[in-house]
């Protein structure tokens, strides 16, 4: 059973009884397992928490996504993970050699554009044959930045209006990829994975270099539910919500149906196959497919 990603959009205030999280504030009160949370999004200014609630999170391996006034996500709790694993992978992630990284990058890279043609032909938009060659073309390390030039290519597609970093679109693009970042910061804390060492983002400012590696193939989901159900049109409280449940759809790993939340922990499982046995083919990248969300314990 998947677990849930909780969106607190009103004023509340949170505590945990008995290894639960309750939710009190003007509407009824809700109960929810710590097992059962995934990650917490706390959207409205006026949730109370406090810091024994922030460690039982951590604790919990529950990962927190904080916004600001505008609403958009702005920090980002995640548990330090488990102590035990740490030495395994983060030795052996150190120890990954320059072929490897680039052998892993470009077939991110081509995942990510497969997924941006195939979202293209979703919605009925043209350009997916001309992004399907262009991921048949990605180098090792993408070292002819593909990359750059399919996305450029997509969003001149994609976009009805404005661009990928100004209008409409720009806000809930921005805090769909924000949601899908801390849950593959969550998974790949809890882990044990160096998560400030990538696979090809390598900036020293970036505490989430291997994140930001990770997500690529996932930003796809995204852009679908967003154009799909024109969450642009008025980025509201419910429009936030919506990309708030992202987790919750389904992609394909190996031709079998998974959620986003399930294909991210078998991306993070196959990467340290793929590490430990120096085989970038090993490494399971989910393929995009038409919406459609799994059942969540609603408990």
């Amino acid at each position: 059973m998947a677990q849930r990603t909780i969106c607190v959009q009103s004023p509340a205030k949170m505590h945990v009884k008995n290894s639960a999280l309750v939710l009190s504030g003007s509407h009824a009160e809700m109960t929810v397992p710590l097992d059962d949370i995934w990650v917490i999004v706390v959207e409205n200014r006026q949730v109370v928490i406090t810091a024994s609630l922030l460690a039982a999170f951590a604790e919990a391996g529950i990962g927190v996504i904080v916004c600001g006034a505008d609403h958009m996500p702005c920090a980002l709790q995640l548990p330090l993970g488990a102590h035990s694993r740490h030495s395994g992978i983060v030795e052996q992630q150190l120890l990954i050699s320059k072929p490897l990284k680039k052998q892993l990058w470009q077939r991110i890279v081509k995942a990510k554009i497969n997924n941006q043609a195939r979202c293209l032909d979703y919605l009925g938009l043209t350009g997916a044959d001309a992004l399907y060659g262009y991921a048949k073309s990605v180098a090792s390390d993408d070292s002819t930045g593909r990359e750059a030039v399919a996305a450029a290519y997509y969003f001149r597609r994609l976009l009805s209006e404005g661009t990928r970093r100004e209008g409409p679109y720009a806000a809930p693009l921005d805090y769909g990829y924000a949601i899908i970042r801390a849950g593959i910061g969550r998974e790949a804390v809890s882990k044990g994975w160096l998560v400030s060492r990538g696979l090809h983002h390598c900036n020293e400012l970036n505490s989430f270099n291997l994140v930001d590696d990770l997500i690529e193939p996932f930003r796809p989901v995204v852009d679908l539910l967003v154009c799909e159900d024109q969450l642009f049109v008025t980025f509201d409280k419910e429009s936030r919500a919506r990309l708030s449940s992202v987790f919750e759809y389904c992609v394909l790993v190996n031709g079998k149906r998974h959620s986003v939340q399930s294909a991210i922990a078998e991306l993070l499982a196959s990467l340290k196959r793929a590490v430990l046995e120096k085989n970038a083919e090993l490494i399971s990248l989910p393929e995009l497919i038409p919406l459609r969300r799994i059942e969540v314990d609603k408990r």
